[in-house]
Order: C-alpha cells, then structure tokens, then sequence
C-alpha cells in the first residue's frame, strides 16, 4: 500500500447529509428573497483500489504499471480534502430559484459535476428542477491493458443534464433523470494487445451516453426520524458492447435529528451486466456493488458562523463503497474517514 499528501476535490455521495435536508434530495425553496447555499469543508483518509481510473486532479488513483490482467488492483492511499458547495438566489414572488452547486454521481469512477440549474415551485403540482452537469479534472487510461510498462492517461470529460420533480402532487415522492455524454480524450483501449481484431477494440470503446432513472419516498416518523427508500435505474449507452451494461441500484437512508446531534446512516447494494462477451478476457462482464456510511453532526456549543452563516455543525464521517466483478481486473473498493465543519446560509 502506498501512502501519498496531496489535495483533491473529491465529493462522495455517501456523505448523504449535507447542512440543512438530510434526507431529501432537493433542499427546500427559502422563503425569502436573496442568496443562500451552504459549504461544507472537510478533510480525512482515502483508500482506493482501481485499474481504471487514473488521476483526478494531481492525485494519483492507481498503479502506472502493472504486470498481469489476472490480479485485482492494488491499494493506493492519500490525505484528502473535500469542498461540496451551493450558491443560490431566490425569487422569492415567483419561488424560483437559480444556483450552482456539486452534483454527484457514481462515487466508484469519480463521476462528479458542477451543476448550474434553476428550481421552480408549482404549488400543488409539487417542485420542478433542471440543470446543466459539466465535469472534468478526471483522467483514466488510455489503454488500461498495457502491461510491463508505464501507461498513459488521458482525460474523460461529462456534460449532460439533469430532470427532478420532487414533493409530486403534495407528497414525499421524488422522480429523477439524468444523462451525461461521456467523452474519452483519446481512447485506445485494447491496442496494447496484438491477438484482437479491429472489431474487438470497437466492443472496449468507453465513449457513449449514460442514462440514470431514479425514484424515491422520505417517510417521516414522528419529529425525529426519517427514512428514505430509492430505486435506480441505470443504462450505460456506450459505443463498445462489452462495455455497455444496464443495472439496478437500491439504496436505503435513515436520519435522525435530535438538537445538537444528527445521525445519518446510508446503505445500498446494486448489480450491473453487460451487453456483450469482454474480448481481453473472454466473458462477460457482472458486477455487483455495495456500500455503507454513517454520519454525525454535532451543532457547535460556541455558537461559530462564518460571514453570517447559521451556526456551525462538526461532523465526521466513515464510508465504505465496492464493486465485486466476475472479472478480477475490474473489481474496484474505496474507503474514507471524513471531518469537516458544515456551514449553511438560508
């Protein structure tokens, strides 16, 4: 295992609280007029194994070189710091909202964005938002199958977009679609290996569109709890068949809230499949995937603010997230101890 300093932007899904909503995906319109948003700085401990993505900022996230196609990725482990954030304005008179803020998606390839939306209140209809998604600072293999030498990376890039109506009809039920266009700087999976045929290289193309339909319900039990079901649906359009795949995710949130202290656990288990046989390895591909974390947050007893913020809340968090494949090359783990201070502006 390597141990390495550096900083990196890194922003987990797992972490499901942030300052205000815990368990509700899209935070309430404020009632008043003018900005609001919150950050929430952190820093802690990263482990990672994966054969796939490479860097995300100047932080490396696997081995240069590798010997065999056989063996699972090693362990890579850095220092880390994380800066989520929102900055929104209200319209109060029409209840719009604009903002920007982090968008997360799939933790276990780094799936990030920045997200430049606008959220409307229609009453009794329930709430609308759409945004833009754009990413980028994360950089993969061009060929992740070169073996005995270095191999070179190169950027991924994602933009697309993002549809939620939430609060449906007056209810707890929330309905989301998302796609993003994936884009490989300079993809080259599979040249390394001179037994595949130009038709084998076409089915390992990375590049494509992914597709993410999801639906959840927050059940509130008294004052203090609240739980959180949601099913996803996932279709992975990619332009190489043995790397296209379509899977299910289901993911399970419960919150409870007792000032000072809010706890926040959060599990899921999911599976993937792919299209078509894998020509390196001569299958098809499976994965299933599963995660857990638990998060604290203790409201300060000095009552600190920063530039008029509510009071600040301490928090530290533990977070574990894997993906288990038929294909040892492809299994991927990480694991994060978190602790940061959350600040809100309403």
């Amino acid at each position: 295992m390597k141990f390495k300093v550096g900083f990196c932007s890194l922003v987990f899904f797992l972490v499901v609280i942030l300052a205000g909503s815990p368990a509700s995906a899209l935070d309430a319109i404020p009632e008043q007029p003018g900005f609001s948003g919150y950050i929430q700085p952190g820093g802690g401990y990263l482990s990672i194994k994966s054969n796939t993505v490479a860097k995300v900022l100047s932080f490396d996230l696997s081995n240069q070189r590798i010997d065999s196609l056989d063996d699972e990725p090693d362990s890579e482990s850095t220092a880390f710091f994380t800066l989520p954030f929102k900055l929104a304005y209200t319209f109060a008179n029409t209840r719009t909202e604009v903002f920007l803020g982090t968008e997360v998606g799939d933790l276990l390839s780094f799936d990030t964005a920045q997200q430049l939306g606008v959220k409307q209140d229609i009453g009794s209809l329930g709430v609308f938002q759409a945004g833009l998604l754009f990413s980028g600072n994360v950089k993969v293999w061009r060929d992740p199958f070169v073996t005995d030498q270095n191999r070179d990376d190169t950027g991924r890039q994602n933009v697309g977009a993002q549809l939620v109506w939430d609060k449906i009809l007056g209810s707890d039920l929330e309905l989301e679609y998302a796609f993003r266009k994936v884009d490989i700087g300079n993809e080259s999976s599979g040249d390394s290996i001179v037994a595949l045929t130009n038709s084998d290289r076409d089915r390992l193309d990375r590049n494509g569109t992914v597709h993410r339909v999801s639906a959840g319900y927050l059940f509130k039990f008294g004052d203090n709890h609240q739980l959180r079901p949601q099913i996803s649906m996932n279709y992975d359009d990619l332009d190489g068949e043995a790397m296209a795949n379509s899977g299910v995710d289901l993911q399970l949130t419960y919150v409870y809230n007792l000032d000072p202290i809010t706890l926040a656990l959060n599990g899921y288990v999911g599976q993937a499949d792919y299209d078509k046989r894998n020509p390196v390895f001569g299958k098809t591909r499976e994965d299933d995937r599963y995660g857990a974390s638990a998060t604290v947050y203790y409201t300060n007893p000095w009552d600190w603010s920063l530039l008029g913020s509510q009071s600040a809340r301490f928090f530290v968090t533990g977070a574990y997230s894997a993906a288990d494949s038929n294909i040892d090359f492809y299994n991927q783990e990480i694991a994060l101890g978190l602790v940061g201070m959350a600040f809100q502006w309403k």
